[in-house]
């Protein structure tokens, strides 16, 4: 059994997985996992082409070599606990940011991930073979492996990958709106859609360095940051502060409403009325000649560098 799950099942755990992450476009990238990618510069379709080389890879070595006990044991408990492990943070990463109303489905296929993968791992983990592989085929057995991983990386470099929405973000009805940032690295305003929400955006950023922050004034992280990065003003670059009105129907309580953010210098904008937005604020978007060059609701070191003041209000704001 061990042998089966090795060389069978285990491979068509990561085959399955890098179809479905072909079907489903960069919509299927976690959001965690977009983040690290952007920290070393890979757009999320560098990054599905990426993880789907080395899912096929690391299938390729257990099919053709798994026969090998101690090949085959490296390569299926390295990828299963390396899968269950991704599987773990995207649950997390998942439960933080989905909206209460989508229910529990946008948590089913990590957990059926997490649950097949640790079955494997226990059935692997049995296996306690010791056998060596004969040294005079280890050359070959190693030039093999490694030709298979240049290979499958190489080929997954040239799969199309779409661009598409992720499937736990769904408007709820006519008056929602997605903004999903994740989406919009390396596309103009106008492809993002949200020049269509504020087009005087599209003219305020055509030209030079911009950053947009999408701000909700009840958001006390909204307020830190915009103390640490933009409390004084930035002559090198244009700011542009996007106010993210509440949702139809909602009332806000007179403690909620901590003041005008500390922006100076910066052009302030509203998004229109009367329609859910779907974002986390803030959310802020830095662009290079009209296009997005780096987005973040969280890593805000990763697109504005440095704090360049303390994270204390101006003297005037207090």
């Amino acid at each position: 059994m061990q042998q089966f799950t090795i060389r069978i099942l285990t491979p068509l755990l990561f085959i399955a997985t890098s179809i479905g992450w072909i079907m489903g476009g960069t919509g299927w990238v976690p959001s965690w996992f977009g983040n690290i990618a952007k920290r070393i510069g890979l757009t999320e379709i560098e990054t599905i082409q990426l993880v789907i080389g080395v899912l096929f890879a690391v299938a390729g070595s257990l099919l053709f070599f798994g026969s090998r006990s101690k090949i085959g044991s490296f390569f299926s408990r390295f990828g299963l606990v390396t899968y269950a492990f991704c599987c773990v943070a995207t649950l997390a990463s998942v439960m933080a940011s989905t909206q209460a109303d989508v229910g529990l489905a946008p948590l089913l296929y990590p957990a059926i991930g997490f649950a097949i993968s640790l079955s494997l791992y226990l059935i692997v983990d049995r296996s306690k073979s010791s056998a060596v592989a004969p040294s005079r085929s280890a050359f070959w057995i190693g030039a093999g492996i490694f030709a298979l991983w240049v290979l499958s990386i190489g080929i997954s470099l040239r799969i199309p990958v779409e661009i598409t929405a992720k499937p736990n973000q769904t408007p709820l009805g006519n008056d929602s709106v997605v903004l999903d940032y994740a989406q919009w690295q390396g596309r103009t305003l106008p492809d993002t859609g949200l020049s269509r929400l504020l087009p005087m955006l599209t003219a305020l950023t055509i030209e030079g360095r911009s950053i947009i922050i999408l701000y909700s004034p009840e958001c006390s992280h909204c307020r830190e940051l915009f103390e640490k990065y933009f409390a004084v003003a930035r002559p090198d670059v244009k700011v542009i502060a996007v106010e993210i009105p509440p949702s139809p129907g909602t009332t806000a309580l007179i403690g909620d409403n901590l003041g005008a953010v500390p922006c100076a210098g910066c052009e302030r904008l509203k998004l229109p009325d009367g329609k859910f937005y779907i974002v986390k604020p803030p959310t802020v978007l830095v662009l290079e000649e009209g296009r997005v060059t780096c987005s973040t609701d969280s890593d805000w070191k990763a697109c504005l560098g440095d704090p360049i003041v303390a994270a204390t209000p101006p003297a005037s704001e207090k």
